[in-house]
């Protein structure tokens, strides 16, 4: 292994600090991508069992990664031990070695974990590390010096094998690029959605002009193709089913009569893999969660009641309505926010002259009930294995795990965990 002299401070911990080499460095450098990854507040990270916060994603080896920090361990830790992994996220299988090093104030590597000389494989999604990386407490021994000003820091060495290196330039993959520039493309689309233009409603609504639309209807141009593989199984690629275009020289129209043109352009520009701004999302997002729900675009109701969520401001006035909205939109998330905020202000909210509505909807009443569950089993013994831990995961946590493995990920909390389920020992044992 190999040190460096970098001292963190807090000034530099948001930095990308230049390096200087004097003379050659030594064979075991080569070929080594370094990347510091700072835990800030880490006393206030939660030590409950399985708990674990992930770092942002950052680039190596032309691929993503991040690190996972499991402050009171995963299922493998002994007690009192820290966990930490290393996960990639994107492009395709690579074996590489990999190390972990926690340094004091001064620079100093006071804890340290490595695979080297051996090489680790790395599928996508999957974790490699130490369940047993270091012990709680010794984190937090002043006489070790590894926090600063409360941050811990984490140097991650990565080095993959040598058939994933190339010094040469290469290309980035275009077909992402590509794919937007078909995106409304008239000369090779195979269907057209012509979606009612409401001349009273844009004026409410804002400016709408991608093509200057004024008093007809606005015409999206689009490629069954790409419906049918980045919308599998949506409503809105089952509206180009039965279009056959074989035997005829004009491109079958389909009419649009439910939505704003320019939710719908958002929507379609979604599907060919186009971003929304942040402040469409800010400002729109109960528009695309709607939009979505209708169209049956998962992903993107999803990332629309993300938004939703974290801008949305929770009130005992506005919960029961936000809540029933949320049950009749198939919003879990927000469901999920909405019972958790009812729990935590239940005199207020049974004092209000909403709560009455509340009470006629039994799927509403039963969230609530079995969350209320939830939190108390949590409260119990902590070393409790199986399916138990699976009920107390978030929505947010179920739905990443489901992701990770690339199967359906939208759904009521039921219906994750149920997936999970035949898993479980694979998880938790």
């Amino acid at each position: 292994t190999f040190n460096s002299s970098l001292e963190i401070t807090p000034d530099t911990t948001s930095i990308k600090m230049p390096e200087v080499h004097v003379g050659s460095p030594p064979k075991e450098w080569d070929s080594w991508e370094d990347h510091l990854v700072h835990f800030h507040h880490f006393k206030r990270i939660s030590t409950e069992d399985y708990y674990s916060v992930k770092s942002p994603l950052f680039r190596c080896c032309n691929r993503e990664w991040r690190l996972e920090l499991c402050p009171g361990g995963d299922r493998s830790s002994p007690e009192g031990m820290v966990a930490l992994f290393l996960q990639k996220c994107s492009g395709n299988e690579i074996s590489a070695q990999f190390a972990f090093l926690i340094k004091n104030t001064r620079g100093k590597i006071v804890f340290e974990e490595t695979t080297s000389p051996d090489y680790e494989t790395f599928p996508n999604g999957e974790v490699r590390g130490w369940g047993d990386f270091v012990e709680y407490e010794e984190l937090l021994d002043p006489s070790k010096k590894v926090l600063n000003n409360g941050t811990l820091t984490v140097e991650v060495r990565i080095k993959p094998h040598d058939k994933y290196c190339c010094a040469n330039f290469i290309p980035k993959n275009e077909f992402a690029q590509n794919m937007m520039q078909s995106f409304m493309d008239e000369t090779t689309a195979d269907v057209i959605f012509e979606v009612k233009h409401d001349n009273d409603e844009a004026d409410a609504q804002g400016d709408y002009d991608p093509s200057s639309p004024t008093a007809k209807n606005v015409l999206f141009y689009a490629h069954k193709i790409v419906l049918q593989f980045c919308a599998k199984g949506s409503s809105l690629a089952s509206l180009c089913e039965g279009q056959d275009t074989s035997s005829s020289t004009t491109t079958p129209v389909v009419p649009i009569s439910d939505i704003h043109p320019e939710i719908f352009h958002q929507m379609l520009q979604y599907v060919y893999g186009g971003e929304i701004a942040a402040a469409e999302w800010e400002t729109r997002s109960k528009d695309f969660i709607d939009a979505a729900d209708r169209y049956g675009v998962t992903n993107l109701k999803i990332e629309a009641e993300a938004w939703y969520v974290k801008h949305f401001e929770m009130t005992v006035e506005n919960v029961i309505d936000t809540l029933l909205y949320a049950d009749d939109a198939r919003c879990f998330l927000l469901k999920e926010v909405c019972t958790k905020f009812i729990l935590e202000n239940v005199k207020e909210v049974i004092a209000s002259d909403s709560f009455e509505s509340i009470t006629q909807s039994t799927s509403v009443m039963r969230e609530i009930l079995s969350l209320a569950s939830m939190n108390k089993k949590k409260q119990g013994d902590g070393k409790k294995k199986g399916i138990e831990d699976l009920n107390k995961l978030s929505i947010n946590e179920l739905r990443a795990k489901l992701y990770d493995r690339g199967e359906e990920f939208d759904g009521p909390r039921e219906t994750l965990i149920a997936l999970l389920e035949p898993r479980t020992g694979e998880e938790f044992e």
